[in-house]
């Protein structure tokens, strides 16, 4: 199995780079953020189909908890009024969000939240730990469902951001399905994903010294946690096609996105 994993990751590799220290491709979907960081719109992707992903839509990001004054008057000009964090009840309590007045918060965490100490154990290396991390499915139900519902009810006239404590996991697989609702080709959502390695680049250290601390794990396991490669989302992936058979399966079966919930999403977020 190590083996397997192995080579697929070569081939990934060969596929996808990942290169911390350049700006992704295409348009600017950066979001600076004086108190946050790796937020960025999901607007501007192309379909397979040849539509684009409307622009001031959609966002993902890290944790809001450190928003400034300066901040706030950024969510407002984006109207970003709804807000959807994947962090676990403590993490929420531990670190709140800082939002706008009126804002729709809805907190969905369920199943693997990577707050665990029993994340770290019997795992030889940090990159599997991310494997097995993605590969585990069980929570994606309660968490997406209400994730889509959101999505096709989200009002027109202000934008959804989804987030959890980095903003690269659990918002990434949410961002990584969203797309592929969306008909986005699979090169461009793994490009998205790896696009984290970038937006992250000067938070890594930080967050992998946490890591180290709290777990008690190798510097160079820490550093395989924080990087967004691309064999974890792909891990996602394989998981869902294993159980369910395909991934369109799942979203009918699990969250409730049949073919008119996906013309719907793209009638709203597509151009």
């Amino acid at each position: 199995m190590k083996c397997m994993i192995l080579i697929f990751t070569i081939l990934l590799v060969s596929s996808f780079e990942i290169n911390a220290q350049r700006r992704p491709a295409g348009v600017k979907r950066e979001v600076t953020l004086e108190g946050g960081f790796n937020c960025r719109d999901l607007g501007g992707y192309e379909t397979t189909g040849g539509q684009r992903l409307a622009m001031g839509k959609l966002y993902r990001s890290a944790d809001l908890s450190r928003l400034t004054d300066n901040d706030m008057t950024e969510l407002k000009r984006r109207k970003i009024y709804t807000v959807l964090d994947f962090r676990s009840e403590q993490e929420v309590a531990n670190a709140p969000d800082r939002l706008l007045p009126g804002t729709v918060y809805l907190n969905i965490p369920s199943g693997n939240t990577g707050d665990s100490a029993s994340f770290t154990q019997n795992k030889a290396s940090g990159f599997e730990m991310m494997i097995a991390f993605y590969s585990d499915i069980s929570g994606l139900k309660e968490r997406f469902r209400p994730f889509f519902k959101q999505l096709v009810t989200q009002p027109d006239t202000g934008a959804l951001l989804l987030h959890c404590a980095i903003g690269k996991d659990r918002t990434g697989i949410a961002a990584a399905l969203l797309l592929y609702a969306l008909d986005v080709p699979m090169e461009t959502i793994m490009a998205d994903y790896t696009a984290t390695n970038f937006f992250l680049k000067d938070h890594n250290e930080a967050i992998a010294e946490q890591l180290v601390k709290k777990y008690g794990i190798e510097q160079a396991t820490a550093a395989q946690m924080t990087e967004a490669h691309p064999a974890y989302l792909h891990a996602t992936f394989e998981a869902i096609n294993r159980k369910y058979g395909s991934v369109e399966s799942f979203f009918n079966t699990e969250l409730g996105v049949n073919e008119m919930v996906k013309m719907m999403l793209r009638r709203k977020y597509l151009l």
